[in-house]
């Protein structure tokens, strides 16, 4: 976390006091590019891929859009990993209801969520999501 990162933001999260306009929007976009795939393994896979494009291109210009652009790849790969559970329980009915129902509301929820957090200058960690980077 940012040394310049303070407590006190009104939903109770660390913000960065330091992180500038831009920086807040680009780690919005972070989040949002997460919602081009709602239902396919397909374009889950495609948002996973521009999830992580667009952390690698700015992850070194402040720890700020490092956390987001981390966060937001541990939730595409969490995605992911759900939609294997998904599909291994389809053939018993529940994958059915994770893979139409569970998963798109979880990215929905979770990426406006993050995307919102990130435009105030708050960390964020999404529900769910298994923290595979560090």
């Amino acid at each position: 976390m940012n040394p310049h990162a303070a407590h006190g933001s009104p939903a109770g999260r660390a913000r960065d006091l330091s992180a500038p306009e831009s920086e807040r929007t680009y780690a919005m976009f972070i989040h949002l590019v997460g919602l081009i795939s709602m239902l396919e393994w397909v374009t889950s896979v495609a948002a996973l891929i521009a999830v992580g494009v667009m952390w690698a291109i700015r992850r070194k210009d402040s720890p700020f859009l490092d956390d987001h652009g981390r966060e937001s790849m541990n939730f595409q790969i969490s995605i992911m990993v759900y939609f294997v559970i998904g599909v291994v329980l389809s053939p018993i009915g529940v994958g059915a209801v994770i893979l139409a129902v569970g998963i798109p509301i979880l990215r929905l929820v979770g990426c406006i969520r993050g995307a919102m957090a990130a435009h105030r200058g708050e960390f964020y960690r999404y529900p769910m999501c298994f923290r595979f980077l560090s």
